[in-house]
């Protein structure tokens, strides 16, 4: 993955670009020294002077009002400007100054719409953060502070404040009795911050060069290499998988881990700002020389048995098949925004429409319209497709068939980990109570469970979520969901219990990942990688343990995290991004597919020929689990469950003709 760059031959601005803002179309408003305002479109290549402000005109920060509807109206392009004599400035898109307010004494350093739209904060050169009404008044003042505050911004659901305060960083929660969060993130002032809606990560950016990773706690997730120049910009991508940070004549794509995808060196002098477009595919960047500068991400590479497919250009994409070495470009008519590849097809999203590839036959395409050109994730299961949209979260059949548009609040901020597609089931956390998740039924689209039916029982974990993945196999009316919560406890459970119950499986686990084929789940922890072959037999501890298998790996670094599971092999991304495979349960999940199919003969003929117990143990636990009682207890004798064996010899003796029934 890498950046395509580009800029204009010769530079709009005649002086530093400092602030930079995109809208939800192809439309950029730069603003500098020069004192314009000027409007980029990328598709048609022209830049237009939307106005020129008075020559004291000196703008800081720029920030474009978000996408959502207030009282009917649209608030479309409405653009909010700090200002270096303290002021800040809300503008319509056409560069008519609507208010200008004396903010604060000094500098106006920073300045932002909240997301939902009610209100907007400032920070300055005075120390001060005040918070406004979307009019412009003055609502409080909840920050006072004796050193300058070069960055302030709300989270996600405006209930706080992050907020830089020399070398430290500081979160002040708003509406709640939560206690402020304070430590020291660099050793030089910092200059920049972003905090990611999708996975509630903060970044930061400090003269001492680095660039940081935190959680909301202040637990550092990870840190930059340093680099020569203080860091001046940060900014994370929407999905919250990649951010970028901008220094003098650098600027650096990194994985959500903080590994470096790329760098380049542009001359460009400092980079004051940056922004990502809504798709998370493009970004532009203000320039000290003058310039803005457009890059578009390339060579997104995507990989799923023996296919690999590669994003080449912004219409492009390569797709090969590595055995028979047989590849073709496809070409579309517009720019490509998101692509997935599994269960042998290829889904390619573009800013207008979905194109659907079977791998047999890639150049036929089926299609369908978008709702709204801003996907920020395609997820694929083995019978349908799930597109998140800005506009909401829609399910498609593989022939381009609407199964379902399940109700979902804030779409824009689901993240990965948030989002689970089975294939009859759609999963969510809700992002209004983390401890809530949701499940639609499909292809109805109803909810199972959902958060605002009182009607109807809650799946409610007892902690905030953090990740969730929805079982890929297995019968529909035992759809297993599994979730690991903020305290890197892993727990299943099966969805379509009346009385859904939590157990336990493991702790200190870092990712999880579902078999694609069975029912095999494994998860990462720091130093190993433990597949549990019978999640169903947590409800015995002893079966539990003797159905896992453990295996120790080295060198997997900070935050590894796991791809997919196939045949029994995991693919694991190390913590500076390289990929290792791991063979950790192949026999035990040939054995599950034996099972799936019914085929109990040739299940317990590879157990006599592999001879290992942990796949004794798997037979004992399925075959008891699926009434197949002589098999079950020639499986328990060789594992030593002894009264197991002699209960089931107790069922065949006392009641043979209900058990042949």
């Amino acid at each position: 993955m890498k950046f395509k760059i580009s800029s204009f031959k010769e530079p709009k601005h005649v002086g530093a670009v400092s602030c930079v803002g995109w809208n939800n179309t192809e439309d950029v408003f730069s603003c500098g020294d020069d004192h314009k305002l000027l409007k980029w479109n990328l598709v048609s290549g022209e830049c237009l002077v939307i106005t020129t402000f008075p020559e004291d005109f000196y703008p800081i920060c720029l920030h474009l009002f978000p996408k959502i509807n207030l009282g009917g109206n649209k608030h479309n392009d409405v653009i909010l400007i700090a200002c270096a004599d303290g002021k800040f400035h809300i503008m319509n898109n056409n560069g008519r100054i609507e208010k200008s307010v004396n903010a604060h004494q000094g500098a106006c350093l920073a300045a932002q719409w909240s997301p939902d739209g009610a209100g907007l904060l400032t920070a300055g050169e005075d120390g001060f953060v005040k918070i406004w009404s979307r009019n412009g008044l003055l609502r409080s003042t909840v920050i006072q502070s004796d050193v300058p505050c070069y960055s302030a911004l709300f989270n996600s659901d405006s209930s706080a404040i992050l907020y830089t305060r020399g070398n430290s960083l500081v979160i002040k929660h708003l509406n709640s009795s939560s206690k402020t969060t304070k430590w020291k993130a660099h050793e030089g002032v910092v200059l920049c911050v972003a905090w990611n809606a999708n996975n509630n990560l903060i970044l930061s950016g400090s003269e001492d060069g680095y660039s940081k990773i935190w959680d909301q706690f202040g637990q550092q997730i990870s840190v930059s290499v340093k680099h020569d120049q203080p860091i001046t910009s940060v900014s994370w991508s929407p999905a919250g998988d990649m951010f970028v940070i901008g220094s003098f004549n650098l600027i650096r794509l990194c994985n959500a881990n903080g590994w470096s995808h790329c760098l380049e060196r542009p001359s460009t002098g400092s980079i004051y700002s940056i922004v990502w477009s809504s798709d998370g595919t493009q970004l532009a960047a203000a320039c000290a020389n003058g310039n803005v500068l457009f890059a578009h991400i390339i060579e997104r590479e995507y990989t799923w048995k023996n296919y690999t497919c590669t994003q080449t250009g912004r219409k492009v994409i390569s797709i090969k098949d590595i055995i028979t070495d047989q590849n073709d470009q496809l070409d579309y008519p517009d720019r490509v925004i998101q692509i997935a590849l599994g269960f042998n097809h290829l889904v390619t999203a573009t800013v207008k429409q979905c194109f659907i590839h079977k791998l047999t036959s890639w150049n036929t395409p089926v299609t369908f319209d978008l709702k709204e050109g801003t996907i920020s994730m395609i997820l694929l299961a083995e019978r349908c497709i799930c597109v998140i949209e800005r506009a909401g979260v829609s399910v498609y059949s593989y022939m381009g068939r609407l199964l379902a548009s399940p109700r979902c609040s804030r779409p824009e901020t689901l993240g990965r980990a948030a989002v689970s597609l089975g294939p009859d089931a759609l999963a969510l956390i809700d992002q209004s109570d983390r401890k809530i998740i949701q499940v639609f039924d499909l292809p109805t689209g109803l909810i199972v469970r959902s958060s605002t039916d009182n009607t109807v029982t809650k799946l409610t974990h007892k902690m905030t979520v953090s990740s969730i993945a929805l079982s890929q196999s297995g019968p529909i009316n035992e759809r297993q969901l599994a979730l690991l919560d903020y305290n890197r406890d892993l727990y299943v459970v099966t969805v379509k219990d009346s009385k859904p119950k939590f157990v336990k499986l493991g702790s200190q686990i870092l990712s999880i990942c579902w078999s694609a084929e069975t029912e095999l789940l494994v998860g990462l922890r720091a130093n190993s990688a433990v597949a549990w072959c019978c999640p169903r037999a947590a409800y015995k501890s002893d079966w539990l343990a003797l159905t896992t298998v453990t295996k120790d790996i080295t060198d997997l670094g900070r935050n590894p995290s796991l791809l997919s599971v196939e045949d029994g092999v995991a693919c694991i991304c190390r913590g500076n991004g390289s990929r290792t495979h791991i063979s950790l349960a192949s026999f035990p999940e040939k054995l599950l597919k034996h099972i799936d199919d019914n085929m109990w003969q040739d299940a317990l003929q590879l157990c006599r020929t592999v001879e290992d117990e942990t796949l004794w143990a798997c037979l004992a636990v399925l075959a008891w689990q699926h009434n197949q009682l002589a098999i079950a207890e020639e499986a328990f004798a060789l594992i030593h469950q002894y009264y197991q064996v002699c209960y089931i010899q107790h069922l065949r003796s006392t009641i043979p003709e209900k058990l042949t029934a």
